[in-house]
């Protein structure tokens, strides 16, 4: 009598994807994510970690996918722009700057979409232009200069006149004054 022997994976998705992550082979991860779908959702569960250089490091991989190939993050866009901002308020610097990334990739891809978005993230980025460090103001001011959120021009205009200058990570907005940021998303409204 001849038995068959099934193979079954050892581990999970999700184990790999971040033992991979730990190893800092992004872009393994990238490669396995943008073909496989289930791997997408395993990855997004890892921004739950405990460890925030797994979650910075889930949103940098993330952010590779905006610029690889977006199209395996359709149907998440809404729920993933949403922890995205909400990891912006983080205490850790690289979560907060890798979730800003993501946040501002998510929009600018999403340009059919921006009222839904725009719905669904207001009031977190109202809140942040509210309570949040410097930093955390200006992307709230950019983002909602993205989506165009003319509702938040009376809070955007009362950072023009702010001379504190912000570190954000992206391209020219280094040492650059929170007013600036103000007036240039003032002009996208």
């Amino acid at each position: 009598m001849v038995t068959a022997m099934v193979i079954l994976p050892f581990g999970s998705k999700k184990k790999k994807l971040k033992r991979l992550i730990e190893e800092e082979r992004f872009e393994d991860v990238l490669s396995i994510v943008t073909k496989d779908k289930k791997s997408l959702n395993s990855l997004m569960e890892l921004l739950e970690e405990p460890s925030p250089g797994i979650r910075g490091d889930v949103l940098l991989v993330l952010s590779m996918v905006t610029e690889k190939d977006p199209s395996p993050l359709g149907p998440h866009m809404e729920m993933l722009l949403q922890k995205a901002i909400s990891l912006t308020r983080d205490n850790n610097p690289y979560v907060k700057e890798n979730a800003m990334v993501l946040s501002y990739n998510l929009v600018r891809l999403s340009s059919g979409r921006t009222e839904k978005l725009k719905g669904m993230v207001l009031e977190d980025l109202l809140a942040a232009i509210k309570d949040g460090d410097r930093n955390t103001k200006a992307f709230a001011v950019m983002m909602l200069g993205e989506l165009g959120a003319a509702e938040a021009r009376r809070e955007i205009e009362s950072l023009v006149e702010v001379e504190d200058k912000v570190i954000l990570p992206f391209e020219g907005k280094k040492w650059v004054p929170l007013g600036e940021i103000a007036r240039e998303a003032l002009e996208k409204l």
